[in-house]
């Protein structure tokens, strides 16, 4: 089953056509998730539009994030972006990247490919003064 159209694959792959270096979308199904097919197939749809995008599945489960006792059950879909040098990049989706989160999947591939985040330089200059590590979680919601 297909999940995009023609218009939405032609803007994807437009979109795409400033990618520089390659970029893994590497799935953890989860060994529950009744959703995990919907996000494969979805993500090779993506990958199919781009020859820098590659969609792979692994069966480690995603180290949790700062703050969890590692007790907790992962179901899964998770997705993680790899840069060019199979490097976790700390981009994950966890579920099924539609509606709103369609675009940030998109954007953030797009942004680890071209490594462009998009911060003015005032804004790259506040980060650099971070001297320890700090967990940032972005939430999206159709609201």
């Amino acid at each position: 089953m297909a999940y995009l159209d023609e218009k939405i694959s032609q803007q994807v792959s437009q979109f795409f056509q400033d990618l520089k270096d390659p970029v893994t979308v590497q799935i953890f199904p989860g060994p529950e998730s009744e959703l995990s097919e919907v996000f494969i197939d979805l993500a090779n749809e993506v990958a199919d539009l781009s020859d820098l995008v590659m969609v792979t599945q692994t069966t480690e489960v995603p180290p949790l994030e700062p703050g969890h006792l590692g007790d907790e059950k992962i179901s899964g879909p998770i997705a993680v972006l790899l840069d060019n040098q199979g490097n976790n990049t700390g981009i994950r989706f966890v579920g099924i990247p539609s509606g709103h989160e369609f675009g940030a999947f998109l954007e953030d591939i797009k942004a680890v490919s071209t490594h462009h985040i998009g911060l003015s330089e005032e804004g790259k200059q506040a980060l650099s003064q971070i001297q320890k590590p700090v967990h940032i979680q972005v939430f999206t919601t159709p609201t």
